[in-house]
């Protein structure tokens, strides 16, 4: 890429970055989104998220893990295989970074207490941590449900040595919200039913 177009391209990623917070505060039943970079690329992410459901049947949508490609935007690859021990699921993930073509992989066990709450624990990838957990609870008009993520990562290798903490961060958060597009679409979608 040429010098001059590359930092237009970074110029931009900045700006858009900077008003894209402001832009979604805007949308009426956006989800909330933090997310915090700690030393060697460790992001904390905190979500909040209002779902179109009661939390009994947000809970099933997201542990619906045969449905679970609907989540993901596509280029994800997920195969499922029974857990032998107290998990729910051992799901091996093959990942998609858009930006840049190469892949990363994730291998984790679900974890359930229905209907309020659900975790994945790394078994192994190329993260050194992975550490999920959704949240579910009616809302005040006791209609819909008020879904909290946690979320620690940390990838392996060289990867966050080279790359500006502002566009691991953009780049995440991309990620992250159209996986909660998705994930209301599905909860819409299937409501609707």
């Amino acid at each position: 890429m040429h010098k001059r177009s590359l930092f237009l391209y970074l110029f931009l990623t900045i700006v858009f970055s900077l008003i894209r917070p402001v832009l979604s505060l805007a949308e009426e039943g956006s989800p909330i989104l933090t997310i915090e970079i700690q030393e060697k690329g460790t992001a904390l992410i905190h979500a909040s998220i209002e779902l179109p459901t009661a939390p009994d049947q947000a809970f099933m949508i997201l542990t619906d893990y045969g449905q679970w490609s609907t989540l993901f935007p596509e280029g994800f690859h997920i195969h499922l295989t029974d857990c032998p021990e107290d998990c729910s699921v051992i799901a091996d993930m093959i990942i998609p970074h858009v930006l840049v073509s190469w892949t990363t992989h994730l291998r984790v066990t679900s974890h359930e207490s229905p209907p309020h709450m659900f975790e994945l624990h790394l078994l192994d990838g190329d993260y050194l941590q992975y550490q999920l957990r959704w949240d579910f609870s009616p809302t005040q008009d006791s209609e819909n449900t008020l879904a909290t993520m946690s979320l620690t990562l940390q990838p392996k290798g060289s990867l966050t040595d080279w790359t500006p903490n502002f566009f691991y961060e953009w780049t995440l958060r991309n990620g992250l919200e159209d996986h909660f597009k998705r994930i209301q679409h599905q909860v819409r979608l299937r409501s609707s039913k």
